[in-house]
């Protein structure tokens, strides 16, 4: 348990740290999690970025979200698992039993497996280019674009009560002058989306019943006029971008989110304060390329194919 201050919350008057630096973080299942962004109706965000972190690599899979990594391969969260996919208004479907569950690879008190899982997928996709991964943690501040396929957001602004009295805390809607603001996901539909945040934290490892996982967080933060996001039902399994120079890289993949004491449906809801958790594919980028060959491997394994059939129809 650890308080959200210290992650950067910047909220005015009672939505800001008066309360909640006392707030209990409560870790949520994750059954899969739709980037919830704060402009004034929630709408948009859904066509390729100017500056494109790698929009068409990541698309819904099932109840969750899922990233095209290359080589036919797909990365998600292992609670979302395979199965069909949606890319650039495409489906592409999954080589069965080609799963593929990502390890902590023997680090000392971790578990073996990872809540992280490739597949296969039937066909190749053409025309989608795949992230590079990231080959170092970003640091705490960087600027992130968070894509993922999860549940839309109702339009307005929702404040609550909350009596931090009790055990788990008590909400109550109010029409104004709460002491916690944010908004409702609408769990009747879901996009593809885009938003923005900066990470507030690195390092932290995480559990929620499918293996230990190291992970990157973002906190949401009221920034009036904003993209900011935070994660909602349907992203589980979505992409986490940042820059490295003049170059965008696959950062992270959400996982989870963490609410407050009693917060109504805290992982569809989205209130300010709330942190995502995304696994840090740092760690795991060794698993992923050995699995995913770099392109230029991909090109000469390409070349040598070629040559051998060329070879082939000589004789």
């Amino acid at each position: 348990m650890r308080s959200v201050c210290g992650a950067g919350c910047r909220g005015p008057g009672a939505w800001g740290c008066r309360w909640l630096a006392v707030a209990a973080l409560v870790l949520l299942a994750p059954t899969a999690r739709a980037v919830i962004i704060q402009t004034p109706t929630g709408t948009g965000n859904t066509t390729t970025p100017a500056d494109d972190p790698g929009w068409s690599a990541v698309g819904a899979r099932g109840i969750g979200t899922g990233i095209y990594v290359g080589g036919g391969w797909v990365l998600t969260a292992a609670h979302v698992w395979s199965g069909p996919i949606t890319l650039s208004g495409s489906t592409y479907f999954a080589v069965p039993g080609s799963e593929v569950r990502l390890t902590n690879a023997g680090l000392p008190g971790m578990s073996a497996d990872t809540d992280l899982m490739m597949y296969r997928l039937t066909v190749v996709p053409s025309g989608i280019a795949a992230p590079r991964i990231a080959t170092a943690t970003p640091a705490v501040g960087a600027a992130v674009t968070m894509i993922g396929a999860g549940r839309d957001r109702q339009p307005g602004l929702t404040e609550w009560s909350v009596n931090t009295g009790v055990s788990p805390w008590t909400w109550t809607e109010v029409a104004s002058g709460g002491d916690a603001a944010g908004y409702k996901a609408n769990m009747a539909a879901r996009s593809m989306r885009w938003g923005a945040n900066a990470l507030s934290g690195t390092g932290e490892w995480i559990s929620y019943g499918f293996g230990d996982v190291k992970t990157v967080a973002t906190t949401f933060d009221f920034v009036p006029g904003s993209s900011e996001a935070q994660a909602s039902y349907g992203d589980s399994g979505g992409g986490v971008c940042t820059k490295n120079g003049a170059d965008w890289e696959l950062a992270g993949l959400m996982l989870a989110v963490a609410g407050y004491s009693g917060q109504p449906d805290a992982g569809a809801n989205a209130v300010f304060g709330n942190v995502t958790f995304s696994a840090d594919l740092a760690l795991y980028r060794p698993q992923i390329m050995a699995i995913v060959p770099e392109p230029s491997a991909l090109v000469l394994a390409g070349i040598g194919a070629g040559w051998l059939l060329l070879r082939r129809r000589a004789r």
